[in-house]
């Protein structure tokens, strides 16, 4: 059996799953975070794609009468190919008509062995020995991540009763390396258009974890939560962050004014 022992339930622990765009697609990806353990322990180099066509909805997604069987393949393949030694399921994609598959593994002979047995549309296999695939593609970016937690905080303060219409206080939090760079960030944040109500930093760094330490950084808005402006912001400051190397952390829904070390 495989190192890897997947657990039938795709959304347990070891699964991270995240919606983006694969050009004009909006995809669904699903990561098995549990594979990491096999990166610095046996690396398969190969790297299988497997795909399926299904019936879609208007999005390109899974449609309703389909979904359920489309997961039962997924479901049967990951038990089969998981069976053989040496074989690790990295993570699937679902977009615009299809399922994309991704597993690692060395033997090639068993691996098709075992495929013969089962149903799918096409097989792509290529060597991937740095896992480029797993680590650049199928991993959500950093700016992938803070719009899924976007859209968690936003449900959290639906549910909580807030008013997504009104205008909220919203503080987005940065780290720097580099005081001088505080400056360039208001300048850019100027340029891009960005508004904000006020810019606080900390004078000095900030232990932050371990020995890092960091200039802090917030940016307080008022923004109604009940558009898309909220998610434009959070691209516009990852573009930024990304632009004079500095860490855009993300946002948070607060009363102003509660930390007093901030200038």
């Amino acid at each position: 059996m495989s190192a890897i022992h997947f657990h039938q339930d795709i959304d347990d622990q070891h699964w991270q799953n995240y919606r983006t765009w694969f050009g004009e697609h909006v995809a669904v990806v699903s990561v098995n975070t549990a594979v990491l353990a096999s990166f610095s322990e046996v690396r398969p180099i190969n790297i299988a794609q497997i795909s399926r066509h299904y019936e879609s909805d208007q999005n390109g997604l899974p449609s309703e009468p389909h979904y359920h069987d489309m997961f039962r393949q997924i479901l049967h393949t990951i038990t089969q190919l998981c069976a053989l030694p040496d074989v690790f399921y990295a993570g699937h994609i679902l977009s615009n008509g299809k399922a994309q598959q991704f597993f690692y593994f060395n033997d090639e002979i068993s691996l098709l062995e075992t495929l013969g047995q089962l149903t799918y549309d096409s097989l792509d296999i290529q060597q991937d020995p740095q896992w480029d695939t797993y680590f650049e593609f199928l991993l959500p970016s950093s700016l992938e991540s803070k719009m899924m937690l976007t859209e968690e905080m936003l449900d959290t303060l639906s549910e909580s009763g807030a008013d997504l219409s009104e205008p909220q206080p919203i503080e987005h939090n940065f780290h720097f390396d580099d005081k001088g760079d505080i400056e360039l960030f208001i300048e850019k944040c100027h340029l891009a258009n960005i508004p904000f109500e006020r810019i606080k930093y900390t004078e000095h760094k900030i232990k932050i974890e371990g020995d890092y330490k960091a200039y802090l950084v917030k940016v307080e808005q008022e923004l109604s939560l009940d558009t898309q402006d909220i998610f434009n912001q959070v691209e516009q400051f990852e573009m930024i962050a990304e632009a004079l190397s500095i860490r855009y952390i993300g946002w948070e829904y607060s009363q102003l004014g509660q930390q007093g070390y901030l200038n």
